[in-house]
């Protein structure tokens, strides 16, 4: 004869009793497992904090990104009687999940760029991140030279806002003037990174709280249904 004893014999009871549920009952409590798996990863990407506790590494677009993926009916749950998977249906935005979650590198260039962006148009108006860069850069309007005074000879130059480099300048403009600014060659290749955001998974305090919840729901199912 089996003999249990202490805390941990309670909690095997509790185990094996939910072993001994049908299947559909198993299957409705992984479904339910996975529906708290997607509440915490929605409320680790509003709170802009991983799994661990640890805020998210700055990137707005990163998190823009996980606000998008989180929303409405994105996230699925595929229970079954002995296992439930949490995933995204479209494998293109499981894809980017998975940079997000674990981080990645992408190596570019010009070639890439063109095929899956399409040629830049260099005539159209400078963009609003340009604008923000050049004015971030130190960019300012050439005036002339002073005439006369103390500073005769020297170059005139004023601040300029965001509007007026989006309405005064083109996209090809503005890239270049960034560049020398900033000291840049031409590029032809590079990698941009994607930094870790851990969102997606349940901590070690989670675990053991779900767990001991779920296992008294089912044992309390279990009674009721007799």
């Amino acid at each position: 004869m089996l003999t249990i004893k202490g805390s941990g014999g309670a909690r095997l009871v509790k185990q094996i009793a939910a072993l001994n549920l049908p299947a559909n009952r198993r299957k409705a409590w992984h479904g339910k497992m996975g529906r708290a798996v997607i509440r915490a990863a929605k409320k680790n990407i509003k709170q802009q904090r991983q799994v661990n506790g640890q805020k998210f590494a700055a990137g707005k677009n990163g998190q823009k990104v996980l606000k998008r993926m989180a929303r409405g009916k994105n996230l699925k749950v595929y229970a079954g009687a002995n296992k439930a998977t949490v995933t995204w249906p479209n494998s293109f935005t499981g894809k980017i999940a998975r940079a997000q979650q674990e981080g990645h590198q992408e190596q570019y260039n010009a070639g890439r760029m063109e095929k899956e962006r399409g040629q830049p148009d260099y005539g159209a108006p400078a963009t609003q991140d340009q604008a923000k860069a050049l004015i971030k850069a130190g960019y300012k309007l050439n005036k002339g030279k002073y005439k006369s005074g103390k500073n005769k000879g020297n170059t005139k130059s004023r601040r300029v806002s965001q509007s007026w480099i989006k309405e005064n300048m083109t996209l090809g403009q503005a890239g270049l003037i960034l560049r020398m600014l900033r000291d840049e060659p031409g590029k032809a290749s590079w990698t941009t990174e994607t930094p870790a955001r851990e969102f997606f998974g349940l901590n070690g305090r989670e675990v053991d709280t779900l767990g001991n919840d779920f296992l008294n729901d089912i044992l309390q199912s279990a009674k009721s249904a007799r």
